[in-house]
């Protein structure tokens, strides 16, 4: 038995709808608090890409309001503590990395047993240099959006 005419019709008026308002949305011609919120929800499931990307689209087509100020504001913080996390590890790295050399450290750097370990943590310091390099981009980018 086939469907009916009418029933056929509201699903594909429904599914053009559905079409349409998504690319409303992608391209930012939505209402400002859409976007807030999807930023904030982003920024909930710690994903600062999108976060960033759903708030600069809703600055794109209007002016700051509160909402979004509050909400750039969050997503700064958002990023500073994750700079700030990277930093603080970046100086436990050089610690271990670097000790002054009336350490023990200092000497068993200087030994063969450890030399993987400091390639490791070498690794991961560049790492953790690149990753705030990163988040500085995005930082900027939040802010000349602002």
């Amino acid at each position: 038995m086939l469907p009916s005419i009418g029933f056929l019709t509201s699903m594909l008026t429904g599914i053009m709808a559905k079409a349409g308002i998504a690319q409303l949305t992608k391209h930012g011609y939505m209402p400002q608090a859409t976007y807030i919120k999807a930023a904030l929800k982003a920024l909930k499931e710690d994903d600062l890409d999108q976060a960033l990307h759903s708030y600069q689209l809703a600055v794109k087509r209007w002016r700051p309001s509160q909402r979004s100020e509050v909400a750039a504001e969050i997503i700064a913080s958002a990023i500073s503590v994750r700079i700030g996390k990277l930093q603080s590890r970046l100086e436990e790295l050089d610690a271990v990395l670097n000790p002054p050399w009336f350490s023990r450290q200092f000497w068993r750097n200087r030994f063969g047993k450890n030399r993987e370990m400091l390639e490791e943590l070498r690794k991961e310091r560049e790492g953790c240099q690149e990753a705030i390099e990163v988040l500085r981009g995005l930082l900027d980018q939040l802010k000349e959006k602002g």
